[in-house]
């Protein structure tokens, strides 16, 4: 099925037995053809009325200087049959004092020459001495004169040669039809090459024009395709680092002035330069507030590098299992008791039926802590969150809609709760989708059952 599927698409096969048999249809139709113009030809006046007797003529000649010069008589056929087997297109019989002296049927080198002779003398005088399709010519023999009666193939001859000409003619057609075809997709092939050279050298924007749709352009198509995506990826990889860069050098400052205040907050409880004990109290809590300051940057440190983890698969032995249900709803009423006391409301709609997943419990704590934090940063607190429990197919999903502040409560520089969020499902097995309109955000998560 799949190779009946295969010939229905235009594939290099299908071309090559299509050129082949185009080739041998127009050799075959040319040399029909040209077979046409032969018969034509080789039953022509000129051939029938000059060009074989022309060159029976030069024959005969021929045969008479031959016996001339080797002073044959007619009791010599032998050496008239040396000369008749090179000249094996003419056949003739001669004739002296009304006997035949030589007869192109018999083998006068075998010992039976003289039987055979005497037995076809009134055949051939009978069938063949006097047919008028021969031709009489008269010779000398060393002896006297003798009349010659000739057949010829010489138009027989002159077909076979044309027909080898004509054969030639059309199997260099049939060859230079399909070496045409074929060099047609020998050059896109080098074009494909060509552009494959020019990836390698890290020109990546280069297309490799498509031509046609076999597998050579679809090779052509998946290398365009290939070199856009690594092209993005370098991109990606580029700002990731520019962000990478820029994270370290803006964390760093911002941990050097916390540090520094803790710093001088510990160097006056140390040196007790506080005058009671109401002001060292007041010292340790600037002093414990910097400490959760430079926690909060840590975190964002940790989160940014989990990100952009390359490995981000937990093992299979990493995950446990558990009540989707109990997991999400215990996970929802512990996060939203902090964000309902600064006015949050939320609006939980749960799954008709209860299903099992497997996921790693640190991580989904750090999925859910991302996710309120966000809530907290920019969502607006007079319009309720809706959380939805879903079970689907194959997959549970956990989706988040609020309503968009028009001023986040809190700014954060990285900018990375979302990526981290998704690298985190992805050690899952899951994936996480972000949906905005002006004044809404979605995130659904999406867990493998």
């Amino acid at each position: 099925m799949k190779k009946l599927k295969a010939l229905s698409v235009k594939t290099l096969y299908l071309e090559l037995w299509l050129t082949i048999l185009l080739g041998l249809g127009i050799g075959i139709v040319t040399y029909i053809a040209l077979q046409q113009v032969n018969y034509a030809f080789i039953q022509s006046k000129w051939v029938t009325a000059t060009y074989i007797p022309k060159r029976l003529d030069a024959t005969i000649d021929e045969l008479q200087q031959y016996i001339t010069d080797n002073n044959i008589s007619s009791d010599q056929p032998v050496e008239i049959y040396k000369w008749s087997k090179k000249h094996p297109l003419v056949y003739f019989y001669i004739e002296k004092d009304g006997q035949i002296v030589y007869n192109f049927y018999v083998d006068y080198t075998s010992d039976e020459a003289a039987t055979i002779s005497a037995y076809n003398q009134e055949l051939i005088e009978e069938s063949y001495f006097y047919n008028p399709y021969s031709y009489s010519y008269t010779i000398t023999l060393a002896d006297g004169d003798c009349n010659l009666k000739c057949f010829e193939d010489f138009q027989y001859d002159l077909n076979t040669k044309i027909q080898i000409i004509n054969l030639f003619i059309s199997g260099a057609l049939i060859i230079l039809i399909i070496t045409m075809l074929v060099r047609k997709r020998i050059h896109y092939i080098k074009e494909v090459t060509y552009g494959i050279n020019i990836l390698e050298g890290g020109d990546l924007n280069y297309n490799i024009p498509v031509k046609g749709d076999d597998e050579i352009a679809h090779v052509a198509e998946s290398l365009n395709s290939m070199c856009v995506a690594l092209a993005s990826q370098m991109e990606n990889e580029k700002k990731a680092l520019q962000a990478n860069n820029s994270l370290v050098t803006a964390l760093s400052h911002d941990l050097r002035t916390p540090l520094t205040t803790q710093m001088g907050y510990l160097e006056i409880l140390k040196e007790h330069h506080y005058n009671s004990p109401e002001e060292m109290d007041k010292y340790i809590g600037n002093a414990l507030n910097t400490c959760l300051q430079i926690k909060e940057m840590s975190d964002r440190l940790f989160e940014y590098f989990l990100a952009f983890d390359p490995n981000p698969m937990r093992p299979a032995e990493a995950l446990s299992e558990y009540s989707g249900m109990d997991l999400f709803m215990q996970l929802i009423s512990e996060f939203t008791p902090p964000l309902m006391e600064k006015d949050f409301r939320f609006n939980v709609n749960e799954a008709k039926e209860d299903f099992t997943i497997r996921v790693n419990t640190d991580d989904i704590l750090r999925i859910f802590n991302n996710v309120f934090t966000n809530i907290d940063k920019y969502a607006d607190e007079t319009m309720p969150v809706d959380i939805t429990i879903s079970k689907e197919d194959d997959y549970a999903l956990l989706s988040f809609t609020n309503q968009i502040r028009d001023v986040p409560r809190i700014n954060e520089s990285s900018k990375i709760g979302l990526i981290s969020i998704s690298s985190l499902m992805k050690r899952q097995g899951g994936s996480s989708l972000v949906k905005t309109t002006p004044t809404t955000f979605t995130l659904e998560l999406k867990f493998p059952l």
